[in-house]
């Protein structure tokens, strides 16, 4: 056994002998493709490289996207597209606000464009991805409509996923999140900003949090209730994308009204234990409405209609042009009859086939008063008394008790924000949102066929 492995050994050592005379052929079998600087490339060195020291990658490079993910390169023709819309409505709104130098020195360092989606463990779509304020990835260039260019900046609470591509979600906002990133970790913001919503952070379950319920919370986003950091970055992007209308949306978002432990919402009252009530500009209260619009009356504890009264405590009657009471008819009392405001003041109406009709319109028997043993109502002459219709006290809408942390929060961290910007960077971020606004309401006007 000695012998034979001896001789292995010995076999190993010659193999490998022999291994060390060839001579390496120096030529690759991956042959290098020598790449042609088109007028795009020149117009990206132009535009991104020598003022910004940015590299603005659209060709496909594999080391700088994560091997994880299946994607596709970018088109080339809606690579040239997006690019003209990140100058004009993402890098140059900084230019015009802080300027070129400010740019220059705090911008990514690259900026690669991927063809396709990358999608999470839990079926998310990646927004963007940034690295250490080096790079940022732009996803679904693909999927870029040049002939119909979207910017929706009114609504929070849109389809994301529909089409065509919201590029305010999809890149705009992505691009400021990442960017604030780059900003707070040069220069950190207050920590009180933390403290606002401590105990509020849902950093293992973020993703089941919904836009629409994350504001009751402090926060304008699900993402942002991930952790302190998202969440600055997730306010700074989303104030600065959206209108005045949208934000006051997410606001809005933020008053929960309270409910008792059956799901009954609580109204307040005054110190006389009275409803409050909800109130216009001129201070009348506002009537309550139904799902389909009409006025809803009030009824008392056994569910009949309260009717109004004059201060003699007579009842108040519906009258016709001639100021004569309207009587009731057969197809009154079996279709009913609803209210709604006009131009005119209370209008009664009742609904057939789909239309609606005046109560003047009559069909049927007439309805004659009863007692309340259910006999009819005769004169002094033996006729007997018509039904007239009688004007019901109607609902005012209550205020109900609510909940303000979340609005507050938001109000709170906004300031904190706005403080930050201009102490630290000399940003009035007001300033800014409007010229974001500005120039993210001219993409769709912008002519992006040509390069310029």
């Amino acid at each position: 056994m000695k012998y034979i492995k001896i001789l292995m050994f010995a076999g190993i050592l010659s193999a490998a002998s022999a291994c060390t005379t060839d001579e390496i052929n120096s030529d690759s079998i991956f042959k290098n493709k020598e790449i042609v600087q088109t007028d795009f490339d020149k117009w990206l060195t132009k535009n991104f490289t020598d003022p910004y020291n940015v590299q603005f990658n659209y060709r496909y490079i594999d080391k700088l996207s994560d091997n994880r993910y299946n994607v596709v390169p970018a088109d080339e023709e809606k690579s040239k597209v997006i690019a003209q819309l990140v100058k004009h409505v993402w890098l140059d709104a900084y230019k015009e606000v802080a300027g070129e130098p400010f740019m220059k020195q705090n911008c990514f360092r690259v900026m690669q464009l991927i063809g396709s989606p990358e999608y999470d463990g839990q079926n998310k779509i990646v927004l963007g991805t940034a690295e250490g304020g080096l790079k940022i990835l732009l996803f679904r260039i693909n999927e870029l409509d040049p002939t119909n260019i979207y910017v929706n900046q009114d609504n929070p609470y849109a389809n994301k996923r529909s089409k065509p591509l919201d590029l305010n979600h999809w890149y705009f906002h992505t691009m400021h999140h990442e960017f604030s990133h780059i900003l707070h970790q040069k220069k950190s913001y207050s920590t009180e900003y933390r403290t606002i919503s401590a105990g509020k952070y849902h950093a293992a379950d973020w993703v089941n949090v919904k836009d629409e319920d994350a504001a009751a919370d402090g926060f304008v986003t699900g993402y942002g209730s991930s952790e302190p950091n998202e969440d600055f970055a997730e306010l700074y992007s989303t104030y600065v994308t959206y209108t005045d209308e949208a934000w006051q949306n997410i606001l809005d978002h933020g008053v929960v009204v309270k409910k008792d432990a059956s799901g009954a919402v609580i109204y307040a009252r005054d110190k006389n234990g009275d409803y409050v009530y909800q109130k216009d500009a001129k201070g009348n209260r506002i009537l309550e409405t139904d799902a389909n619009g009409d006025l809803i009356p009030v009824t008392d504890a056994n569910g009949n209609v309260v009717y109004a009264t004059d201060k003699d405590g007579k009842y108040e009657f519906f009258k016709d042009e001639k100021g004569n009471r309207i009587p009731m008819y057969e197809i009154h009392q079996r279709l009913g009859v609803h209210y709604t405001m006009t131009d005119k003041g209370l209008t009664p109406y009742f609904i057939f086939k789909g239309n609606a009709y005046p109560l003047t319109v009559a069909a049927g028997e007439p309805v004659y008063q009863r007692t309340a043993d259910g006999e009819i109502v005769y004169d002094k002459d033996g006729n007997p008394q018509p039904e007239y219709f009688r004007v019901p006290q109607f609902e005012y809408l209550k205020q109900p008790e609510v909940d303000t942390f979340g609005r507050d929060a938001i109000l709170k961290k906004l300031a904190i924000m706005k403080s930050y910007f201009q102490e630290s960077w000399g940003i009035d971020l007001d300033k800014l949102r409007s010229v974001v606004l500005r120039r993210s309401k001219e993409a769709s006007t912008l002519d992006l066929k040509t390069l310029k």
